[in-house]
């Protein structure tokens, strides 16, 4: 604790019994609980708002590096024509214009 041994503990226990008193003393410890409980509180939150800051700012490097990923795959990726969609194309249009042939109808019964 602190890398104080017990030798250190014993002669800081002692100095307060002396400054403070046997009577006050247990009412300096109470409220020196309180304090150390509100400073810990207060770190505790200190510290989840900086991890959140920094959790916020990795996030959007990342976000920034994935677009620049993006911006240079798409400027390094060029159009190259397909020499045979021309071909394809007339050939789907001519298919839909040529009338669809349609099924023989039935005979119709005789009366015989």
């Amino acid at each position: 604790m602190f890398g104080l041994g017990w030798d250190h503990l014993v002669v800081i226990f002692v100095v307060a019994m002396v400054v403070f008193g046997p009577g006050e003393l247990p009412n300096v410890m109470r409220q020196l609980g309180r304090t150390m409980k509100t400073v810990n509180k207060v770190t505790g939150d200190l510290r989840k708002q900086f991890e959140d800051a920094v959790r916020d700012a990795e996030k959007e490097l990342d976000l920034k590096d994935a677009r620049a990923a993006i911006q240079d795959a798409m400027s390094s990726t060029t159009l190259i024509p397909d020499p045979a969609a021309p071909a394809r194309d007339s050939a789907a249009k001519t298919a839909t214009a040529t009338p669809a042939t349609t099924a023989p109808t039935a005979a119709a019964p005789t009366n015989s």
